[in-house]
């Protein structure tokens, strides 16, 4: 069985989905611990949504939080109760940073601004997490506290040149991007345009 999930799983991160699916599925059948997951993104890759939502289940009530914030992701759509039930046990396991910024998206998204402000901070206050500390701050303007939203965009900003790839045009270089463009709004309403066209100038030379 383990040789079976591994060869299934080099074909899988070799982009072989469609030979990798068997061998993942016949693992999971006999038992394997890590197979469900591991066939639910396989699915995924293969656009076969509901064996995807399946196995996936499968393995989040087996206690995977990957599982649980990849399921939700599959469930956003069709059932918006169900998602935010499985984001909200990924994020309290406390080791899904992604899942406690997707729960803060939901949240927002759902009107409910308070509790997803709890969760941005909880993503925002990991060592590196861009996207997390620019939904933050993008909610703090939105709930006028334009000083605390230019010390996140700050902050990240200030981290950016430690952590960032810049022949890596990753998600986290992108957010990069966003927070320039955001804080570069932020001044220009606030009356500091000279400031605002000079993060424009670089932000454009990142495209």
């Amino acid at each position: 069985m383990q040789d079976t999930y591994e060869q299934g799983e080099a074909l899988y991160f070799g982009g072989e989905y469609a030979e990798a699916e068997p061998l993942l599925r016949r693992a999971a059948e006999e038992g394997h611990a890590h197979a469900p997951y591991r066939l639910g993104r396989c699915y995924q890759e293969l656009g076969r949504l509901e064996e995807a939502v399946r196995w996936l289940r499968v393995a989040a009530e087996g206690g995977d939080t990957l599982a649980m914030n990849d399921l939700a992701l599959c469930l956003e759509d069709g059932d918006r109760a169900e998602a935010v039930v499985w984001m909200r046990r990924a994020a309290e396991t406390g080791s899904q940073t992604t899942a406690a910024y997707n729960l803060g998206v939901f949240l927002e998204e759902d009107g409910n601004l308070q509790e997803a402000e709890h969760w941005y901070r909880h993503a925002a206050n990991c060592l590196y997490f861009p996207a997390g500390r620019n939904r933050l701050a993008l909610l703090l303007e939105l709930t006028g506290r334009d000083d605390e939203a230019e010390t996140w965009y700050r902050t990240a900003l200030e981290e950016m040149a430690a952590h960032e790839d810049p022949d890596d045009h990753d998600e986290d270089y992108r957010a990069n991007t966003d927070i320039m463009l955001n804080l570069a709004e932020l001044l220009e309403r606030t009356g500091r345009r000279g400031e605002a066209c000079g993060l424009r100038r670089h932000a454009a030379g990142r495209a």
